[in-house]
């Protein structure tokens, strides 16, 4: 449970991250294709991200031991050497996602819970995903999505808030570009901070039950 206002500074202390310095939370997915598929972009826009911040930080909590051994293999391709060649920058730890979250200045994250969490964390975020080609095609072919957005933060609010980087627009130079601005300032600008803090409190509140309903509405079969 996230509470209105998470303590960055004890998440720092609870992981082990200097207070003050820029930090990312990485979180390609839960699930061992979600890694394979989106892992080697998420560690290429680190990547970036680290050579305009010298002093980033990185934290990437993985769901299960599999997704860790899945990530550490894609960490380990040479293309990726402005990450594999500084080890201290870049924390893999197992789970404790909820801490990641709260002890970033910014978030990279898969579609999926984590967005509603990392919303609730109250951390700028870029959502970036990519399903698999055909299914892609088949989606498009068939008319099936029946939404404009697709992160549960966007959905609750009706409108885009955070940044959605999705299929051939998830590429490492699109997400690095869609984060920076988050690790130079260290928070959320205003607007989204209170449509954050809104959403938050809707869903503590009795009416949540609508939101809840909104979502189960969307995710249903047609």
């Amino acid at each position: 449970v996230f509470p209105v206002e998470p303590d960055k500074a004890a998440a720092r202390q609870e992981l082990g991250l200097p207070p003050h310095v820029p930090v990312l939370a990485l979180l390609p997915g839960s699930r061992l294709d979600e890694i394979k598929r989106l892992g080697a972009d998420f560690l290429g826009a680190a990547g970036l991200l680290k050579r305009e911040f010298p002093t980033l930080q990185i934290v990437a909590p993985m769901a299960t031991p599999a997704c860790r051994t899945a990530f550490e293999r894609i960490l380990s391709d040479p293309a990726l050497s402005a990450l594999s060649a500084q080890p201290s920058a870049l924390q893999i730890i197992d789970g404790n996602a909820h801490t990641a979250m709260i002890a970033a200045d910014a978030v990279l994250l898969a579609s999926g819970t984590a967005a509603l969490e990392a919303m609730l964390a109250k951390r700028p975020m870029v959502v970036a995903y990519r399903v698999a080609w055909l299914t892609y095609a088949l989606v498009k072919l068939f008319g099936l999505l029946r939404t404009s957005v697709y992160s549960l933060p966007n959905i609750l609010a009706g409108r885009q808030i955070v940044p959605e980087l999705m299929q051939d627009a998830c590429t490492p130079a699109a997400i690095a570009a869609g984060l920076a601005p988050a690790l130079r300032t260290r928070t959320a600008d205003a607007d989204t901070l209170a449509e954050f803090r809104h959403l938050h409190e809707s869903l503590r509140a009795p009416p949540s039950q609508d939101a809840g309903a909104a979502i189960a509405d969307l995710l249903a079969p047609a």
